[in-house]
């Protein structure tokens, strides 16, 4: 997060730094275990992009939960990937507990239509060894 000395207007006569409006909506760190063709689409546009069914992405809010994900047999051979958000950004999409042993706990699900604003509020993402 890169933190700016000048103040910004609110409207009414009310100004606040940047540094106040990032406590006001902290960032928070979201994972996502993602298969081969996926990480290429990250690495050629920085985005996870959208499915062919148009369904949606489903992210954890846990290394511990997306790594618990990705030691399904199912997904052997997928990347650990994570990026941030703001908080009222992640409140927006669907929270949920995904359960069971290859579950990824808490978790949070984006449909389709909501990905643009996910997108264009997300940090750069970061590819987990």
């Amino acid at each position: 997060l890169r933190v700016c000395d000048h103040a910004v207007g609110l409207g009414m006569g009310v100004v606040a730094t940047h540094d106040y409006l990032a406590r006001q909506d902290p960032r928070v760190q979201i994972y996502r275990a993602v298969d081969a063709v996926e990480l290429a689409h990250i690495q050629s546009t920085g985005n996870y992009g959208f499915t062919p069914s148009a369904s949606g992405k489903y992210f954890a809010l846990t290394v511990n939960g997306v790594e618990a994900f990705a030691s399904s047999p199912l997904n052997a051979g997928t990347t650990i990937t994570s990026t941030t958000l703001p908080q009222s950004i992640v409140n927006q999409g669907f929270l949920f507990n995904d359960p069971g042993q290859y579950g990824a706990g808490a978790s949070v699900f984006f449909d389709q239509a909501q990905l643009p604003l996910v997108y264009d509020n997300m940090t750069p993402i970061v590819v987990h060894k």
